[in-house]
């Protein structure tokens, strides 16, 4: 499994929207030139947040973005699922997995351990942990 730029692009915008909890809304193209990404692809990113209600938007000369929610409360994964990024570490593990190998495969029983510690670890780190980490 390797996530892609949306997902890295996505979590940024997360938390630099979480980060500013309770002051005035970030427009797209201020995030996009804070981190030096593609305007039009944060654009999109934060219109997938904001669909998943992670964000809430403020029109006018003043509007953009803004965390909805309380940072505490959101996980890593909840962000990186908003954004329809798949976590799964190997598509072999999926019950639905069209791999000729399911049935007998000597590794499943591995992947799908360790699939299931990384989501979990995804799901206990908030943006909250992220950016305390940060100014750690």
């Amino acid at each position: 499994m390797q996530l892609t730029k949306k997902s890295g692009y996505g979590l940024i915008a997360a938390l630099e929207l979480a980060a500013n909890i309770g002051k005035n809304p970030i427009p797209a193209g201020a995030i996009a030139a804070k981190y030096g990404l593609p305007p039009a692809f944060v654009g999109k990113i934060l219109h997938q947040l904001k669909s998943a209600g992670l964000i809430s938007a403020k029109q006018g000369c003043s509007g953009g973005y803004v965390f909805a929610l309380n940072p505490s409360d959101v996980s890593v994964r909840s962000v990186l699922e908003a954004l329809g990024e798949s976590l799964d570490l190997v598509g072999c593990i999926d019950v639905a997995s069209d791999c000729a190998l399911a049935s007998v495969c000597p590794t499943k029983a591995v992947w799908r351990g360790l699939d299931k510690k990384f989501k979990s670890l995804l799901e206990s780190l908030s943006l909250h942990d992220m950016i305390a980490t940060d100014h750690d």
